[in-house]
């Protein structure tokens, strides 16, 4: 049995992956599952992820690394914390994961966010894998306060209705960044890819121990 860690800043984000493990599946894969909301609240409160958050969230992923074969940091402001930094497992970002895979796609990229905290890191990451010219990352008004008040239908209806009233314009496909998104998927009606992290980033996972 192979072991997949998942470290996320909020525990309805643990739902969300086991439905993406469940969809993809794989029997002999399990998930562990471990929160660190204290810390992301930390980086909403002061708009960065401060040295002693990205300590305290490094110190997380290696116990995770003790006790699983790979480990996804969930949290794309969390994440920055993975960065250029070697653990003694596999440890994969859900908005690299995310980048890597959008960045296949032809034409324009959208790639969406809903927590202002997490703009500036994905717009840097993304922006490695992508050309400028290509990428458009915005912040979707107010959604993350229906996040906030736990109203995740609210949320997830938010970000569908944005999508849904944006201007047209050519694009290749849509990223939902941020893990708590992903239930939107499911009211976005169009015929565009949209791609979201947790079926994205478990797929790179189990194909990280083969």
């Amino acid at each position: 049995m192979a072991i997949v860690a998942c470290l996320h800043a909020a525990r309805s984000n643990i739902d969300v992956f086991e439905q993406a493990l469940l969809a993809l599946d794989y029997p002999d894969v399990e998930l562990l599952h471990r929160v660190e909301s204290e810390l992301f609240e930390r980086a909403v409160a002061q708009n960065e992820v401060t040295p002693d958050i990205t300590q305290a969230t490094r110190q997380a992923i290696s116990e995770l690394c003790e006790q699983a074969d790979v480990v996804i940091v969930t949290c794309t402001t969390l994440g920055v914390a993975a960065f250029e930094t070697e653990f003694s497992k596999p440890v994969l970002r859900i908005d690299a994961t995310l980048a890597k895979v959008s960045s296949r796609y032809h034409g324009t990229i959208l790639v969406l966010c809903t927590a202002s905290s997490t703009l500036e890191s994905t717009t840097r990451l993304f922006s490695a894998f992508i050309p400028g010219e290509r990428l458009v990352v915005e912040l979707i008004p107010r959604a993350w306060a229906w996040f906030n008040q736990g109203d995740i239908a609210g949320y997830h209806q938010v970000i569908a209705d944005y999508i849904r009233q944006r201007p047209e314009c050519a694009l290749g496909c849509i990223v939902l960044a941020q893990a708590s998104m992903s239930g939107a998927e499911k009211l976005i009606h169009t015929t565009l890819s949209v791609l979201s992290g947790p079926q994205v980033s478990l797929q790179a996972a189990i194909d990280s121990l083969t």
